[in-house]
């Protein structure tokens, strides 16, 4: 079910959270400094700053893990789609539009690593497609609020998602994954959709093992180059969260630039650390637990009863020009205005 799914990525995050930060402590103690090598004690002060660890914006990232972990997979677990019953049902479809296929006496080992990369890609394109949707539809954008109004960043973080958003997320991921299975169960047959299906998920451990945990964090690591248009490095997430409007609706992907790369909304960091800031505009209701998982489906409503009434129209006069020159604009409507910064230290 997807929320199995929902609930083993919860769990996979938590386990693989050792290892990310095994991994920063390394790149700290071996990054070359002007002054030798970094001691532990440094290290370790780098890592978890009291300001940045201790912050009430990375409490609140904490009291969602918790409460997530109690109730959310329980009240809010309940997902529309299977992703196994969507690639049973693309696999009959195919199989009425083209007829029954037996499955191939064996698949090439090429082959089923290329089948692994293609459903892997379905995964990160999803997740693509549904951050961009969740940034450029009002409604969406209001629950999605929740996670980019950390003023912080920590791999806890990752965490701060309102139920809602990780719903529609998941049956997304159902969709559009469970659709490439199947096609890969009609055409390969069922032992290699299993392979496929158990290698990205390897691949997707190995992303967060690695450093995925480490794009919600303090830590500058970027990729740039070539690399920085294929893989979307920890620098790239954290410009993802910037308030500053260069950075806005860049970066949506998971792991991979590709996509990101392919529909023009790709930003390739420095390599030195940029200046940045994180949080978002009129989100007072956010900065509380109860709050913040309430006061979304108040916003949302609003758009979406927008949606039936006529926008307002504003009307500008530059200077000097007579009344029949005004020039009518439609009210400025997105996410992007309200992206601004609003406190928060990087």
């Amino acid at each position: 079910m997807a929320a199995d799914l929902s609930s083993g990525t919860q769990a996979l995050s938590l386990a693989s959270m050792p290892i990310a930060f095994g991994l920063a402590l390394g790149y700290v103690l071996l990054k070359p400094r002007r002054r030798g090598r970094t001691g532990l004690r440094t290290a370790l002060r780098v890592l978890l700053p009291k300001g940045i660890w201790l912050h009430p914006s990375t409490l609140l990232d904490v009291q969602y893990i918790l409460v997530g972990s109690l109730a959310f997979s329980v009240v809010f677990g309940y997902t529309l789609l299977s992703g196994y019953a969507v690639t049973s049902g693309v696999s009959e479809a195919l199989a009425g539009v083209f007829g029954p296929r037996e499955a191939p006496a064996g698949v090439p080992v090429v082959a089923l690593g290329a089948l692994v990369l293609v459903q892997y890609l379905a995964f990160e394109f999803t997740y693509w497609l549904y951050h961009l949707l969740s940034h450029k539809v009002p409604f969406l954008w209001e629950f999605h609020k929740v996670h980019h109004s950390a003023t912080v960043l920590t791999p806890f973080a990752n965490w701060r998602v309102h139920p809602v958003d990780t719903i529609l997320y998941v049956n997304a991921l159902s969709l559009f994954g469970g659709a490439t299975g199947g096609a890969i169960y009609y055409w390969f047959g069922e032992d290699a959709w299993l392979t496929s299906a158990v290698g990205s998920g390897v691949l997707y451990a190995l992303y967060l093992s690695l450093w995925g945990h480490l794009q919600h964090s303090q830590l500058w690591i970027a990729f740039t180059g070539l690399p920085g248009r294929l893989v979307l490095s920890p620098a790239h997430h954290q410009i993802h969260h910037s308030d500053n409007p260069v950075h806005f609706d860049k970066n949506f992907g998971a792991g991979f630039a590709i996509w990101d790369w392919l529909f023009g909304t790709l930003h390739v960091p420095q390599r030195e650390r940029e200046a940045l800031h994180f949080g978002t505009r009129n989100d007072r209701h956010l900065k509380k637990l109860v709050p913040s998982l309430v006061y979304p489906f108040r916003h949302a409503a609003r758009h979406l009863l927008g949606v039936f009434r006529r926008p307002k129209r504003k009307v500008s006069r530059p200077p000097g020009a007579a009344p029949t020159d005004l020039k009518v604009e439609p009210a400025r409507v997105g996410q992007a205005a309200d992206r601004e910064h609003a406190s928060g230290a990087a």
